[in-house]
C-alpha cells in the first residue's frame, strides 16, 4: 500500500511541475517567437544575422545532444540535468535591458536553444519513470493545449505592451517567471536505487564519438525509427530554408507591425493547436508515428504556400498560421513523445537524444541555404522552395512504405 501511495505522490508532483513549467514558460516563449521579427524591424538585422539566428535552434542541438547523451549511464543526474539546463538557458536574458547589441541577442538566443533541448531527454525520462503511459500522454497534451490557450490571451495584448513598454523589460519579467519552474523541479521525487554505481568515466574521445555511434547504431537497429527521422530531416530542412525569409517578408514586403504578427502567431496559431491537439493525441494511440509524420509535414508545407498569398490579403497570413498551429500541435507531441513511443520497454533518452542530434544536422544546411536563396532569388522564391522541400518529406515516407509492401 505504501508503494502505491508513493507512486501516486510521484505522479502528482511530476504532473504539477510539468503544468507549471508549461504555463510559466509561455510568456517567455511568446516573446521569443517574435524575436526574429524584432531583430529585423527594431534592430535592423541583415540577412546574415537572420540566417545565423535561424541556425541557432538546430545547430545548438548538436551541443544539446552531448548534455543528455550520458543519462543512460547516470540515472542519478536526471533532476540536476533538467534544472541546470533550465537555469542556464534563461539567465542570460536577464541582462537584455542593459545591453544593446544584435550579437548579444543572438548569443542569448543561442544559450536558450542549447539548453532548452539539452534538458529534454531528462524531462521525458522523468515523465516515463513517474507517470504511466496513458496518464502521461493525456497530461502532456492537456498542458500543451493550456499553454497555447495562454498564448492566445497573451497575443491580445503583447503587441500593444511592446509598443508601450518595449520588448527588453518584457523579456526580463518573462524570464523571471519562467525560472520559477526550477523551484518545483527541485521537489520532483524519483524512485532510484539507494545505491547507485557510478560508472568509470570515459575518455574525451569516447564522450565525443560514442553518442554519435550509439545514435546511428540505434537507427540501423530500428528501421522504423530511421524512417521517422529521415522524413523529419527532409521536412525540417524545408522549414529551416524559409526561416531567414520570414522576418524579411513580414517586415519589408507585408509591412506589418508587432501587434499584427503577434495576433497571427499567438492567437491563430494557438487556435490551431487547441483545436487539433486532442485529435493528434488520439492519433498517437491508433496511428503509427510514420503515418502521423506524413500528415504533419503536409500541414507544415501549406504554411509557406499560403504566405505567398498574404500580399493580397492578410487573411492568408492568418490562415497560414492557423495551419501551422495544427501541424505544430502534432509535431510537438510526436517529436517530444516519440522516444517513449518507440521505446516502450527501453530507455527513452537514447531515442530523444537522437531526435536532438538529427535536428542539429539539418540545421547545418537549412538556414544558410535559405539565406543564400533569399539573396539570390528573393523571399518569394525561397518560400516556394521551402514548400517543395517540406512536402518531399511525405513522398519519402510514402515511397518507403510502398517498397516495404511491394
Amino acid at each position: 500500500m505504501e508503494q502505491v501511495v508513493n507512486t501516486k505522490a510521484r505522479c502528482k508532483r511530476t504532473r504539477f511541475a510539468l503544468l507549471w513549467m508549461k504555463l510559466a514558460e509561455e510568456p517567455f516563449v511568446v516573446l521569443y517567437g517574435l524575436l526574429h521579427f524584432i531583430l529585423r524591424k527594431d534592430l535592423g538585422a541583415t540577412a546574415l544575422h537572420l540566417s545565423l539566428f535561424a541556425m541557432l535552434r538546430p545547430v545548438m542541438a548538436l551541443f544539446s545532444f552531448y548534455w543528455g547523451a550520458n543519462l543512460f549511464q547516470r540515472r542519478d543526474k536526471l533532476l540536476t540535468n533538467l534544472m541546470g539546463a533550465w537555469f542556464l538557458g534563461r539567465c542570460p536574458f536577464l541582462l537584455l535591458p542593459w545591453i544593446d547589441s544584435i550579437w548579444y541577442v543572438i548569443f542569448v538566443a543561442a544559450m536558450y536553444q542549447l539548453f532548452h533541448r539539452a534538458g529534454m531527454p531528462a524531462l521525458m525520462e522523468i515523465l516515463k519513470v513517474n507517470v504511466a503511459k496513458e496518464t502521461r500522454e493525456k497530461a502532456y497534451t492537456r498542458y500543451f493545449v493550456m499553454s497555447f490557450l495562454e498564448s492566445i490571451l497573451l497575443g491580445l495584448t503583447i503587441g500593444t505592451i511592446i509598443s508601450g513598454m518595449g520588448w527588453k523589460p518584457l523579456f526580463f519579467i518573462a524570464t523571471l517567471i519562467s525560472m520559477s519552474s526550477i523551484l518545483l523541479q527541485m521537489r520532483i521525487p524519483l524512485n532510484l536505487p539507494k545505491k547507485i554505481e557510478i560508472p568509470e568515466q570515459p575518455s574525451w574521445k569516447e564522450r565525443l564519438i560514442k553518442p554519435w555511434q550509439e545514435s546511428f547504431a540505434l537507427m540501423r537497429r530500428r528501421p522504423d525509427f530511421a524512417d521517422f527521422q529521415w522524413s523529419f530531416m527532409i521536412g525540417g530542412v524545408g522549414l529551416m530554408v524559409i526561416a531567414p525569409a520570414l522576418p524579411i517578408y513580414f517586415a519589408d514586403h507585408l509591412l506589418i507591425e508587432h501587434s499584427t504578427l503577434a495576433y497571427a502567431r499567438t492567437i491563430l496559431m494557438g487556435i490551431g493547436v487547441a483545436l487539433s491537439a486532442q485529435l493528434w493525441r488520439k492519433g498517437l494511440k491508433t496511428i503509427v508515428p510514420q503515418q502521423l509524420c506524413i500528415y504533419i509535414l503536409c500541414g507544415f508545407a501549406l504554411f509557406p504556400l499560403l504566405l505567398l498569398f498574404a500580399g493580397s490579403s492578410l487573411f492568408w497570413l492568418h490562415t497560414a498560421f492557423l495551419f501551422y498551429g495544427i501541424a505544430q500541435a502534432g509535431s510537438h507531441l510526436l517529436w517530444n513523445l516519440s522516444g517513449t513511443l518507440f521505446a516502450p520497454d527501453e530507455d527513452s533518452s537514447r531515442f530523444t537524444s537522437t531526435n536532438i542530434l538529427m535536428v542539429g544536422l539539418r540545421g547545418l544546411v537549412g538556414p544558410l541555404l535559405g539565406g543564400f536563396l533569399c539573396n539570390l532569388f528573393g523571399v518569394q522564391v525561397t518560400l516556394l522552395l521551402g514548400f517543395t522541400i517540406t512536402l518531399s518529406g511525405t513522398f519519402f515516407l510514402l515511397r518507403r512504405r510502398a517498397l516495404k509492401t511491394a
